[in-house]
């Protein structure tokens, strides 16, 4: 195949070597000279290609790359016609059209459009290369490149100078790609120089404090200094003095003796100790006077060594300084760490104590209905005999017992002062299940649909374990969504939620309550509010069931798997009973007016029907 040949001047070359790893859109048309007689190879080929290998950091990515041919310059007529086209969803094309063959690619930093033309007219028409990036911004950013080549009858003069449309679009390109780096260099420049501002000011303001620290540290050291010279000279001068006043009051009484006596030899005699001691004394204060001249040169040379080491002592005390406040803030978040770790394993106790206090308590109650129960069925046992002895007498005892066994309201049940008697079995359609019934709160007659206390249970469950049910009456459990969709579509229920969170218990009534079936996820349907933990499940009303394994919220990813739970969540918060035991940060046993993002103690949901 044939080619054109063109000669690029030095400085050009040296251009595009610059640029060479810069994105740019290359757009060529290479013509056959050798088979145009053969009417069925190609007279031409036409290549567009994108091959950015720079910095894998670049600021836009490639969206597509279109290959146009220009049909008609007459108004109003077609002006363009995409012959093919490539992008992240068709990033590959291998066929025939028209006489034309199109192959192409497209990759991430990538693309190529190549056709081949058959037809003279199509190796003559003009042809619009077009490259579609998005930038960091996600602006579109569109390159377009057209190309149309004549046949030459000559050979190019190899001192032309001319450039030509190949290599000018070519370098357009590499020059857009340079002004965007250029932009995205400046931009990091300029944020690099508003930090190192901001250091140096900071920095500014900290050597600033520490000079003035400094020199305050200074002046007292100076001050003290000052004070020991003045205490020394004035025990030198009190030294002296004191030395003094002794010399003359021994010459006093040397005086006063001499003056009793006549004998000269002895006043000689005396006269020379008198001068020896007097020389004694006085070589002794001229020797403390001496020292104290040399304490006072030291001190002066102890300030005068100050005032030249100036700078070093500045650097020095800076970085002692530093040191010690370094040392000072490890300490301090030391100590707070371990007081607050303290304070965390306190609460914990704490909560397991109430916890284990709360359990045994219980535990006490249900033994001592179960006591009851075995007394009653003893007493049962003698009443035969006991009718055996009254026939002649009177009515015979009976066996049945006056209370029933429904758990309804106002209801007399067996071992009515327990509020968790046992469990009963619920007369409902399609329901054969003991059922735990409190026949205490609030007039009795509440079905216990959940209960949380001991922390022994797992709630982190998948969806046939909540359909089904978990855990066991004397400790935590869960009902089951079925078995409460069971009851509840028997007629119409109020819920009552209650609760304990640090060392205080409220609860929650809702005047309605119903749980749908399973092919609609156990949808949530609840009334109006009472009581006193605030309301925290109107806004998961209307919303359906969701676990781990079946997510069935309006967030995007999963609430249960976020929360470790499983609700009737909406877009995550809200309560959630079902969550980890004593966790944090709301994926615990949340209820947001009463616990906040913590987890409550104890919970305990109930139901009721209201239409008997």
């Amino acid at each position: 195949m044939g080619s054109y040949n063109w000669s690029t001047p030095l400085w050009l070359m040296a251009l595009l070597v610059l640029v060479q790893q810069s994105r740019g859109l290359e757009f060529h048309l290479s013509r056959s000279n050798s088979n145009r007689s053969n009417k069925n190879g190609p007279c031409g080929v036409l290549l567009c290609t994108e091959n950015y290998t720079g910095p894998t950091d670049n600021s836009s990515t490639f969206k597509s790359m279109t290959l146009f041919k220009r049909m008609s310059s007459q108004p109003g007529a077609p002006q363009l016609r995409a012959l093919a086209s490539v992008s992240p969803v068709q990033y590959s094309m291998d066929r025939v059209s028209d006489g034309i063959k199109v192959s192409g690619f497209f990759k991430t930093d990538q693309a190529s459009l190549r056709l081949e033309l058959s037809k003279q007219k199509d190796c003559s028409a003009e042809y619009s290369c077009q490259l579609k990036e998005e930038s960091s911004t996600g602006k579109e950013v569109v390159t377009s490149s057209s190309l149309m080549l004549q046949e030459e009858t000559s050979p190019v003069n190899a001192h032309d100078t001319s450039l030509t449309s190949t290599v000018l679009m070519t370098l357009y390109s590499l020059i857009q790609g340079l002004d965007a780096k250029l932009a995205v260099m400046e931009k990091t420049s300029e944020r690099l120089e508003d930090k190192l501002n901001s250091v140096e000011k900071s920095s500014e303001h900290e050597v600033s404090n520490l000079k003035i620290e400094m020199i305050d540290r200074m002046h007292d050291l100076q001050n003290a200094l000052q004070g020991k010279i003045y205490d020394l000279e004035n025990s030198v001068q009190d030294t002296i003095s004191s030395n003094f006043q002794t010399m003359e009051d021994k010459l006093c009484q040397l005086d006063s003796k001499l003056s009793n006596t006549d004998d000269d030899a002895f006043q000689e005699k005396l006269l020379d100790k008198i001068q020896t001691q007097i020389d004694v004394h006085f070589s002794k204060i001229q020797n403390v006077s001496e020292r104290a001249d040399e304490n006072l040169t030291k001190a002066a040379s102890i300030l005068t060594s100050i005032s030249f080491k100036d700078t070093n002592f500045q650097n020095n005390f800076i970085d002692r300084c530093q040191t010690v406040l370094d040392n000072v803030n490890k300490s301090v978040v030391e100590l707070v760490t371990r007081g607050m770790n303290l304070t965390s394993t306190l609460e914990n106790n704490l909560i397991t104590l109430k916890d284990d206090i709360d359990l045994g308590w219980q535990r006490l109650e249900n033994n001592s209905n179960k006591c009851v129960a075995e007394t009653l069925t003893a007493l049962k046992g003698f009443a035969p005999l006991l009718n055996l002895t009254l026939s002649s007498n009177g009515e015979p005892v009976s066996t049945e017992s006056p209370i029933t066994n429904q758990c309804t309201k106002n209801a007399r049940l067996p071992n009515s002062l327990a509020v968790y008697p046992g469990a009963y079995r619920a007369e409902f359609p399609g329901l054969n299940t003991p059922i735990l019934c409190d026949t205490v709160t609030d007039g009795g007659g509440w079905i216990i649909i959940q209960r949380r206390s001991t922390g022994d249970v797992d709630f982190y469950r998948n969806w046939d374990q909540y359909k089904n049910g978990f855990g066991t009456f004397d400790n935590d459990f869960w009902l089951g969504n079925e078995k409460i969709h069971t009851i509840t579509r028997n007629g119409e229920y109020e819920l009552r939620v209650e609760l304990k969170y640090n060392g205080q218990s409220k609860y929650a009534h809702y005047d309605r309550f119903y749980l749908a079936g399973e092919d609609v996820n156990f949808a949530l349907t609840v009334g109006s509010y009472s009581g006193t933990a605030g309301d925290d499940l109107n806004q998961h009303s209307g919303h359906e069931f969701t676990t781990f394994d079946r997510d069935n919220d309006v967030w995007g990813g999963n609430c249960a798997e976020k929360y470790t739970g499983a609700w009737w969540f909406n877009n995550c918060l809200g309560s959630n009973l079902n969550g980890q035991w004593k966790a944090r940060y709301s994926k615990g046993l949340r209820w947001g007016p009463f616990t906040s993002s913590n987890s409550a103690s104890f919970s305990e949901m109930k139901i009721r029907r209201v239409d008997l």
